[in-house]
């Protein structure tokens, strides 16, 4: 079977189309596939993919488990961080985080409290970015409860 491939362009734009392939097919499947699994889905041949296996190893985009005599490649999940933005209230620190991941764009939302010199997280919550539309709506009901607003009352006068 003739293994299919990106036909035009310099090689290095080859390289880079096929390193991408790789990798965006790996982040289909977070279960893990074999070198020869993504060389059948990809028709990439088995060198290549072998090559950009260790270089997205290396990159450190993907792992690697040994199976026995196999050889499973998982994506990397890691977080790289957008924007960001965070404010001081006495000795806590909150930070709103736009993050991004292989699952998508989220705010992270964490609490951190000042130990000594170092910042020590003390909880964090994760809002995927399609679901912040309506997060702020709740956030604002609540904020504007006669309850809650009670509540902010009585500590002021307690201080």
């Amino acid at each position: 079977m003739k293994k299919e491939g990106v036909k035009f362009g310099s090689p290095f734009v080859r390289e880079s189309e096929t390193h991408e392939k790789i990798h965006t097919h790996l982040k289909k499947h977070p279960r893990g596939l074999t070198t020869q699994e993504i060389e059948e889905q990809t028709e990439i041949s088995r060198k290549a993919v072998e090559k950009h296996l260790q270089i997205l190893l290396f990159e450190n985009n993907i792992y690697m488990k040994q199976i026995g005599s196999a050889r499973v490649y998982y994506p990397n999940h890691r977080y790289q961080h957008l924007d960001f933005k965070y404010f001081d209230f006495g000795k806590k620190r909150f930070y709103i985080d736009l993050i991004e991941n292989d699952y998508g764009k989220s705010l992270l939302i964490q609490q951190k409290i000042k130990e000594g010199d170092k910042w020590v997280m003390k909880g964090s919550v994760f809002i995927p970015l399609e679901a912040s539309k309506e997060f702020l709506k709740n956030l604002k009901e609540v904020m504007n409860s006669k309850r809650l607003k009670e509540e902010i009352k009585k500590d002021g006068n307690s201080n």
